[in-house]
């Protein structure tokens, strides 16, 4: 038997084993050679009943011949792990790997990348015999925001994060932040890591301060476990730390956003909602009147400002005079827009 025909009757044969039920009657070969078709693999009953008779004689599976139809399980009382991954999780796994090495930093998808190579090899050796491995290469994922590299992150600074997690205790750090550039020490409290974008944070007090902070892991330049217990504020819980906004670069407070949008922008936003209470009114022009409850904080305004030819914000007066001067430096930052002579009429 060649080589690519082994890979073929093997990948068959394990996916029929995952098949095989560990309760109840059981299955037949052609309810079995069906389920088989549709994970891909194209085979005759009569394939089916061979696979299943070998198999039999190497694993604790039976047949109750007692029926018309033999009824192919699992014996009683096994309970059967098989390692490995089918042919529709290899597929996934492919598709996914790109987008995760687009976001994640290396140090994360360690863990990960066995199962990537495992999903390559699997779907490179059925191609030509597997109508789901071929998939692979025809469904993409992207990401809708300029792509960028992860930072790096060693692989010290991740481990010291998660020991001080599992076992809440503190983290000696030394840390440079973006806005100074400056090296500081810090007692740090971790209360959690988020992933955002291709950044991940640290969430955690510093000292014996009440005040919940960010801390871009790739900007540690060192990170040690303490033998300190953790003093977490009361309370708190990461997932309504995340609720409040707070990865949204935003103050915790919730606004009514009033503004003009454009037909193109209010059909993206019909499509996808900014806010479950989000409403969108006819004007007597083509823009319409949007209405939505959101959190106040960098976030919004980004996505304003990626909008900025489409929208015009018309409350709070806050977040208008914000946008206004954002537009105003921006402006500032192309002389020949001040000399541009305006076209004549």
């Amino acid at each position: 038997m060649s080589s690519a025909k082994s890979h073929v009757t093997l990948s068959r044969q394990w996916e029929l084993l995952n098949l095989l039920p560990t309760r109840g009657e059981g299955k037949t070969a052609a309810k079995l050679k069906t389920l088989l078709d549709d994970q891909g693999f194209k085979v005759t009953k009569r394939t089916v009943e061979r696979d299943l008779n070998d198999l039999s004689m190497v694993f604790p599976i039976v047949s109750d011949d007692s029926k018309t139809a033999h009824l192919w399980r699992w014996m009683e009382n096994k309970d059967i792990q098989l390692p490995g991954i089918s042919v529709a999780d290899a597929m996934i796994l492919q598709l996914v790997e790109g987008t995760l090495k687009s976001i994640l930093p290396q140090v994360m998808l360690h863990s990960l990348n066995s199962r990537f190579s495992q999903a390559k090899s699997k779907l490179q050796a059925l191609e030509e015999s597997n109508s789901i491995s071929r998939l692979a290469d025809k469904i993409a994922v992207v990401s809708p925001a300029l792509p960028m590299i992860p930072p790096a992150t060693s692989q010290a600074l991740y481990e010291a994060v998660q020991q001080a997690l599992s076992q809440n205790k503190q983290l000696q750090a030394t840390y440079t932040a973006l806005y100074d550039q400056q090296r500081k020490q810090y007692v740090l409290n971790p209360l959690g890591l988020v992933q955002r974008g291709h950044i991940t944070y640290l969430v955690a007090t510093v000292g014996d301060y009440e005040d919940v902070r960010l801390f871009a892991l790739h900007r540690f330049i060192e990170l040690g476990l303490t033998d300190n217990s953790l003093q977490s504020p009361p309370g708190f819980t990461l997932s309504a730390y995340l609720q409040s906004g707070a990865l949204q670069f935003a103050n915790g407070k919730q606004i009514t956003l009033q503004a003009r949008v454009s037909p193109y922008l209010s059909q993206l936003l019909q499509e996808a909602p900014i806010a479950e209470d989000m409403t969108l009114t006819a004007t007597v022009d083509d823009w319409q009147q949007l209405s939505a409850t959101v959190h106040d904080g960098w976030q919004l305004q980004w996505w304003i400002l990626s909008h900025s030819s489409s929208i015009e914000v018309l409350a709070p007066a806050s977040l208008r005079q914000s946008i206004v001067s954002s537009l105003q430096k921006s402006y500032a930052l192309y002389p020949e827009l001040a000399t541009a002579k305006s076209p004549s009429v």
